[in-house]
């Protein structure tokens, strides 16, 4: 096979050929529930706790898959054996699994309706897209929209439906030309951005929101992380007022690791040049990973030539 591989529905296809049917409700109503999860020198990490969580979500909200995590870790462990042979020694995969909740009864009727679908793909991290970023920080804006309630939709699972997150960051780079949206809710409260989880240190003490934001691994691996540096860390809510006072502030998400916040709202975060609480964290993160997820992004600030 000259490209790289994709799992649906238990069996393994290119990728190219990886697609949803315009009747599957994933498609229809962006009723999906998924996962990331990534390597680090092409090895998996952590891919079954994401795994549970994933079959965690399906039990809560509803969603059937005949496949069990084994099945599924099973899948995505043979795809990324094959599909690391077409990226660079020095990159590393995400790895993306969805589930689906099955078919749209509008568009096929009465008749016996096809089950959803389980598909699991990766692709190359474009560690090159975030190299700005970690360079020289992350510029946020406070959009006018806000974070969906919990009432509506279950933000604490991963899911596909995230019209909201992509008009929000429609509407901060409308504001602040390259900055993302940090949403907060109905009631003032700080929750996330459209990708990462949201810390800030206050008077020596990394906080967190604690109400509607997912239930994000790789916060779970800032307060491991924190908890080994002997830093403190809680979740508590998080008031907009609060961001004078904060001395530092960053993002996590399992593709790029830890990226600085450089301003909110054009209010520029800490002090230049001096030592962070994000530095130790990543020096933990190194130790639990194997690999510094900065200094990855640092060193790969263009695409892999490809041959022609």
């Amino acid at each position: 096979m000259d490209e790289p591989l994709a799992w649906k529905n238990g069996r393994e296809l290119p990728f190219s050929q990886l697609a949803l049917p315009v009747w599957d409700l994933g498609v229809v109503a962006g009723a999906s529930i998924t996962e990331m999860a990534r390597t680090y020198h092409h090895q998996t990490f952590r891919l079954s706790q994401h795994l549970q969580r994933l079959q965690t979500s399906c039990t809560k909200l509803g969603f059937e898959t005949p496949f069990s995590v084994h099945d599924v870790a099973a899948a995505a462990q043979r795809l990324v054996l094959h599909n690391t042979a077409f990226i660079d020694e020095k990159d590393d995969l995400g790895i993306v699994v969805f589930v689906t909740a099955g078919a749209n009864r509008t568009y096929l009727g009465t008749k016996n309706l096809p089950g959803g679908t389980t598909a699991v793909h990766t692709f190359r991290l474009p560690l090159e897209l975030w190299h700005s970023a970690a360079e020289e920080g992350v510029r946020l804006t406070i959009p006018k929209r806000r974070q969906v309630s919990e009432c509506s939709l279950p933000v604490n699972h991963k899911t596909r439906n995230r019209l909201h997150w992509w008009l929000a960051d429609q509407e901060a780079d409308a504001s602040e030309s390259g900055s993302r949206a940090l949403l907060l809710d109905s009631s003032g409260l700080i929750t996330e951005t459209s990708t990462a989880c949201f810390f800030a240190v206050i008077d020596g003490t990394i906080v967190t929101p604690c109400g509607q934001v997912l239930d994000s691994m790789s916060r779970r691996m800032v307060q491991e992380a924190a908890a080994d540096c002997g830093l403190r860390c809680e979740q508590r809510d998080m008031f907009a007022e609060e961001i004078p006072a904060m001395e530092e502030a960053f993002l996590s998400s399992t593709p790029s690791g830890l990226l600085r916040v450089r301003s909110i709202d054009r209010n520029v975060i800490g002090a230049e040049g001096s030592r962070t609480v994000m530095s130790d964290l990543l020096e933990c993160w190194k130790k639990m990973t194997g690999l510094n997820p900065r200094h990855q992004i640092l060193t790969r600030d263009s695409p892999p030539a490809t041959a022609d």
